[in-house]
């Protein structure tokens, strides 16, 4: 499974119906709005992909389509009662290309690719994952009451892990540019924001005060990861350069 992210513009047509010069206005125009929209390509080769319901665009090629499911129906059905992901997210098998939705210009996306092995599993905070091969199980994870308040993603993540034996792709999509790094032991990474987007299950969370009675350095609530693994981080988070 491969993808891509497509920026496509309105044709020569359009600029010229609406009376504005391609060259020197493409990207801005005084008075009108330019029509940008961003779309997602998943090229599959003998291989397959599971998207969130409702997120498919168009498909074309020698595909198969199919309903995502493991061998515990109950535990799919608990991930999607908890989750944004719906236990009848679709799969898309075979050999063509999978287009996503395009979103339009202000609600563009940066999208990451995480590798996950079956001796790893990775939590993404509810509404993060995008798509991601088909060779996973997916799982959910309750939060604690501090972090639900300190998040806003709701009470539950997305567990996410390979079959065994196996590498899968997952593919992430957040409003601020993203990256993964990697705590080791005796390191922790403290934020004044939820800057972290999702972490494997060597990683320990927690959102806490920092000091007593005023003697916090003026900081209050904080999140704080300590223990060994990697984190997927969004560092500009929350100053408006998405």
């Amino acid at each position: 499974m491969q993808h891509a992210v497509k920026i496509l513009e309105p044709t020569d047509l359009w600029y010229l119906q609406n009376n504005i010069n391609k060259e020197t206005n493409k990207y801005y125009h005084p008075t009108k709005n330019i029509p940008f929209v961003q779309q997602v390509e998943i090229s599959l080769e003998n291989s397959g992909t599971i998207i969130q319901k409702g997120a498919l665009h168009r498909c074309v090629g020698k595909l198969t389509y199919g309903v995502y499911k493991t061998d515990n129906r109950l535990r799919d059905m608990w991930v999607a009662l908890r989750t944004e992901i719906e236990y009848n997210a679709p799969v898309y098998q075979g050999t063509g290309m999978v287009y996503l939705e395009p979103r339009p210009k202000g609600h563009f996306l940066h999208y990451t690719s995480v590798e996950i092995s079956d001796r790893e599993q990775w939590e993404f905070d509810d509404g993060v994952f995008q798509f991601c091969s088909d060779n996973v199980v997916m799982g959910a994870k309750r939060l604690k009451f501090r972090q639900i308040a300190g998040s806003g993603d709701g009470k539950w993540r997305l567990a996410l892990r390979a079959l065994s034996g196996q590498i899968a792709q997952v593919v992430t999509g957040t409003t601020a540019p993203a990256r993964i790094i990697e705590l080791r032991r005796g390191e922790v990474l403290i934020a004044d924001y939820d800057m972290v987007k999702g972490y494997t299950n060597g990683i320990e969370e927690d959102y806490r005060k920092l000091g007593h009675f005023g003697r916090g350095g003026g900081e209050g609530f904080i999140w704080m990861y300590g223990g060994e693994g990697k984190l997927l981080v969004t560092e500009t988070d929350g100053m408006g350069l998405g």
